[in-house]
Order: structure tokens, then C-alpha cells, then sequence
């Protein structure tokens, strides 16, 4: 049971959201999942998409319905997260196709990046030469993202 006197102050580690306008389930900070109904006297509030409900989350420390992909990612967490990938497969054939890059300056920034941004031309530039999809490489970036 929900006290009454703390029925509307927001605390996001026991909170509902009503996702994208779909009142058919609703987000539990608490469960980290869907639930089909709302306790009594439950804290709700509107949300637009499960993107925006993981960062709201995310600054509370809790986890949303998805994966956040981060902006960017240090140069030592995207190689770890290339490596885990498929066991050094990929990372093999990143490190080949930096090698022998053709535009020297796509080589200069891999090698010596402080920081690996999600949204840099040259990064698209070598998922598209390695084949690999936006999907995949927003997969690495979140799994790199959980590396310390």
C-alpha cells in the first residue's frame, strides 16, 4: 500500500510511466519491467518513448526498457567491446582496414581518439567498408558503454 502523504512526491526507484500512450501496460522503476496494472494510489506520469524514459532512468541510476547507446565511448572500451564481440574477429578486421586505410587522417584519428564518438563521419565511414549495420554498431557502442 502506497502512504497517501507520499502519493505524489516523485520517487523514480518506486515510479509508473505510461509509455508512448499505451495504457494497456505500465513502466515499474521498481520491477525494471512492464506490469499489466497500477497499485493504488500509484505515482504516474506520461512519457514519450522508451528512449526517453531510459534517460530519465538513467540519471537516477536505474534501468530502463532499453539500452541507452552512448554518444561516445573511449578509444580502450570500443577495441575491449570489438574483441568480445565474436571472440577478436571483428577487431581483427578493423585493425587490418585501419592498417591499410587509404586517407590518412581516418588512421590518425582511430589510433589517437581520446574518444570514439557514436556519430563521426569516419566511424560511419568503417561500419560501411566492414558491412556492419547501424543496429550492430549502436549494439557495440551500448555494450561498450558497460565497460569500465
Amino acid at each position: 500500500m502506497i502512504d497517501p502523504i507520499d502519493m505524489w512526491v516523485f520517487k523514480p526507484e518506486n515510479w509508473f510511466w505510461i509509455v508512448s500512450g499505451d495504457e494497456s501496460r505500465f513502466w515499474s522503476s521498481a520491477a525494471g519491467d512492464y506490469v499489466p496494472t497500477l497499485p493504488d494510489g500509484a505515482g504516474i506520469t506520461r512519457i514519450a518513448s522508451e528512449q526517453e524514459l531510459a534517460a530519465v532512468l538513467a540519471v537516477h541510476a536505474l534501468q530502463g526498457p532499453v539500452d541507452l547507446v552512448p554518444d561516445r565511448v573511449s578509444p580502450a572500451q570500443a577495441e575491449i567491446a570489438l574483441h568480445r564481440h565474436d571472440d577478436g574477429v571483428l577487431l581483427g578486421q578493423v585493425n587490418a582496414l585501419i592498417d591499410s586505410y587509404p586517407y590518412e587522417p581516418v588512421r590518425i584519428w582511430w589510433r589517437k581518439a581520446t574518444f570514439i564518438s557514436r556519430d563521426h563521419p569516419y566511424l560511419a565511414a568503417l561500419a560501411i567498408e566492414l558491412g556492419l549495420s547501424d543496429e550492430t554498431v549502436d549494439g557495440l557502442f551500448v555494450a561498450a558503454g558497460k565497460i569500465s
